[in-house]
């Protein structure tokens, strides 16, 4: 069976990357972007039979269901979807001068965004052998990493903590599909040059950062409900976050939330 493939914000850095890859490997790749002339010249510069565009802005859930239905009229199934699609407006800016518009407009991409492409397109990945979703995250979103001092130390509270949310967003989904089918993923690639941190030295080059995300959505082993970079799986809550309570204290929490919804009634 043709194996097919959907990268979202792909018509440049690391998903345009983890398109060519993939097309290297024999996938089927519909290559998302938001700007039709952009995507097609993305597509015409791979210069790969295997590769389709598709205008998609995951912003605008016309546009997704758009995206769903020119699919659909090629292929029953989708393999591999990869959630690379993301905003970055807060860099450069200090937490507390962050306006609340622009923190809506980041989740509304990198967070709502993500979360309408997974409800949209569940039917085809389920209908797959073996179907993956491979939301793309940083290891910024990583409270323990970023609190220890183990990742680029970037204080960009809109951007962190929307990919937070979207790490909590793969493990929920993962709960779902407790039989991993389809199997959901969270991979960083880590810090890697591209458009987004505007091209800051030092990190992997968008082939490498890309490497990192397609060698997760290849592999054979069981990263279903994980964060996942280079190394393996990574923790993503800050150490004490957790907490652990007897029998009878969530028996009384779970009352105390009924009652309360009760009330609300």
């Amino acid at each position: 069976m043709t194996k097919y493939a959907l990268v979202t914000g792909a018509n440049k850095g690391i998903g345009y990357e983890v398109v060519r890859q993939l097309a290297e490997q024999g996938y089927e790749v519909f290559l998302g972007a938001r700007n039709k002339e952009l995507g097609a010249k993305a597509v015409e510069s791979l210069r790969l039979s295997n590769v389709r565009f598709i205008q998609l802005d995951i912003s605008e859930r016309a546009s997704i269901q758009g995206a769903y239905n020119a699919i659909l009229e090629m292929t029953d199934h989708i393999d591999l979807l990869i959630n690379n699609a993301e905003i970055a407006l807060d860099f450069n800016i200090l937490p507390s001068e962050v306006k609340v518009e622009m923190l809506r407009e980041i989740f509304d991409v990198n967070f709502f965004g993500t979360f309408q492409m997974i409800q949209t397109f569940l039917p085809l990945v389920k209908r797959a052998e073996g179907g993956k979703i491979v939301n793309v995250t940083t290891d910024m979103a990583s409270q323990t990493m970023f609190d220890n001092g183990d990742v680029h130390p970037l204080n960009v509270i809109g951007y962190n903590s929307s990919k937070t949310a979207v790490n909590s967003l793969t493990l929920s989904f993962s709960k779902e599909f407790t039989k991993g089918n389809p199997a959901i993923i969270g991979v960083t690639p880590g810090f890697t040059s591209t458009d987004l941190n505007g091209n800051a030295p030092g990190g992997k080059t968008t082939a490498e950062g890309a490497a990192v995300i397609v060698e997760v959505a290849l592999s054979e082993t069981d990263y279903h409900g994980k964060i996942v970079n280079d190394n393996g799986v990574i923790p993503w809550l800050k150490k004490g976050d957790t907490m652990n309570y007897s029998i009878g204290q969530v028996a009384k929490i779970q009352g105390k939330i009924l009652k309360y919804e009760s009330e609300m009634k």
